[in-house]
């Protein structure tokens, strides 16, 4: 038994083959949406739907969306500059699934910081402070 690509599927799948070039075209606009986006934002913006020259991004919150405004001009010339027609841009807000997690943030201090911070506690009276900064002094790397 040989075996078939996915796209050999795909194109023979009943009805499939219609929404090819709608997907590849997604695809496209979406690579130029992260090209011209700082990373933080690309991330969290994703290219919904394209229609009739209306192109609709989901941003991950209110915030992401208003920047994502402020560069819908900047945005509709980068699209025109490439030859791929965008008239209209609608800008909704998505929040992420709950089941998307952000990544863990680990705050780690330089051997600088933990030398002040010793050196602080060891000008400090005996007190929940001291023990607290003496801690944080002394954490280990590894336990992030």
């Amino acid at each position: 038994m040989h075996s078939k690509n996915l796209s050999a599927y795909l194109v023979q799948a009943e009805g499939i083959n219609a929404l090819m070039p709608q997907a590849k075209r997604l695809l496209e606009l979406r690579q130029v949406l992260c090209d011209a986006l700082p990373e933080s934002l690309g991330k969290n913006t994703t290219v919904a739907n394209y229609r009739q020259g209306r192109l609709v991004l989901y941003a991950a919150n209110a915030a992401i969306a208003a920047k994502i405004r402020l560069l819908r001009p900047a945005l509709i010339a980068r699209y025109a500059s490439l030859g791929l027609e965008v008239t209209v841009m609608d800008i909704e807000v998505q929040p992420a699934s709950a089941t998307e997690t952000a990544p863990q943030k680990a705050a780690v201090l330089s051997q600088n910081a933990r030398r002040a911070l010793a050196e602080l506690a060891s000008q400090l009276p005996e007190s929940e402070l001291k023990s607290a900064i003496t801690a944080v002094a002394s954490q280990d790397v590894s336990d992030h």
